[in-house]
């Protein structure tokens, strides 16, 4: 039987390689800003990666209510169908029927899967944890998948024993969405559950791809997609060499931007700021209250650094 392309459905065996963690764009009033959106899902899919995904942590899901997450999501689902770009959609909510929502939305209007955690307000007994995957599975359509976004940062750690049990009951679970950069957690996951895909960040892209991961979720393909390609072609063709060279070069990337987070901001905040040092995307600097932007001064301040140090990271068309 023939595999079935990413661009149709996401399955167990086919979800893999560079996932673009697009970001929301507001203008200065704070409304959706279609226009730009649109062209940067072009400039993405223009630039090879394997897919896009759009309102999770750095599309700032926390930000969007149910209606606008629909009219932000059905544009996605036009542009990046219109181009055959694999799309996923961050559905992460504050109750089991918030999450059910979206997701059925998303499918209804053809994104093929979600990046999809817990409610994050409180950690859930056991019980109220197997009740909520149950809803889940139940409301979930037989064809779109499930990718458990695997972050301590909402009570959603999940190690391999819970993801072999989950299996079980939750067909539709396609892989996980790691962001822990601890390697015994990780060969955990994919010792347990190896019928899933799981996909690592930056900060690991070389190890945990020697160790089984199929691909990365990347915030830094919006600086340069060509080296996010690069590196995970490297690692798929165990040219290991190249790729710990590249993790290098990240991990000293990664200790510059440590600038962006100032006092103390995280995810789309500082994604959208990197972004805004390179002139791959449109700028898009602009985030909703109650989270402030990162000042343009240091964004500037920022790009100097990267000019100054980071030659070979930078994008150039």
């Amino acid at each position: 039987m023939a595999s079935i392309p990413m661009s149709k459905r996401l399955t167990r065996d086919n979800l893999h390689g560079v996932w673009a963690a697009i970001a929301t764009p507001w203008d200065e009033s704070g409304r959706f800003d279609k226009a730009e959106f649109r062209e940067n899902i072009r400039r993405l899919a223009a630039a090879g990666v394997h897919g896009i995904y759009t309102t999770d942590s750095d599309g700032e899901f926390y930000a969007i209510e149910l209606d606008e997450f629909k009219q932000i999501v059905k544009v996605f689902a036009d542009e990046a169908g219109r181009l055959g770009v694999p799309t996923m959609v961050g559905v992460t909510w504050v109750n089991t029927q918030g999450i059910i929502d979206r997701i059925q939305y998303a499918a209804s209007v053809g994104i093929l899967g979600t990046h999809v955690g817990r409610p994050f307000f409180m950690p859930m007994t056991p019980e109220s944890d197997r009740a909520y995957w149950q809803d889940i599975q139940k409301a979930t359509p037989e064809h779109f998948g499930l990718v458990h976004h695997n972050t301590a940062r909402v009570h959603n750690t999940q190690n391999g024993h819970g993801y072999a049990e989950l299996i079980k009951f939750v067909p539709q679970l396609i892989g996980s969405k790691n962001t822990s950069s601890d390697v015994r957690e990780f060969m955990h996951v994919v010792t347990y559950a190896p019928q899933i895909a799981h996909l690592t960040g930056e900060g690991t892209v070389t190890p945990f791809m020697m160790l089984g991961a199929k691909g990365v979720n990347s915030w830094f393909v919006n600086f340069n997609p060509e080296f996010m390609l690069d590196w995970y072609d490297d690692a798929m063709n165990r040219r290991w060499n190249a790729a710990i060279q590249k993790q290098q070069r990240m991990y000293a990337f990664m200790e510059a931007k440590k600038m962006l987070a100032g006092s103390g901001n995280l995810h789309g905040i500082v994604s959208k700021a990197t972004a805004a040092a390179s002139p791959f995307l449109i700028e898009s600097n602009v985030t909703r209250k109650p989270y402030l932007p990162v000042p343009k001064e240091t964004v500037a301040q920022f790009r100097r650094v990267v000019e100054e140090k980071f030659q070979d990271l930078m994008w150039r068309g």
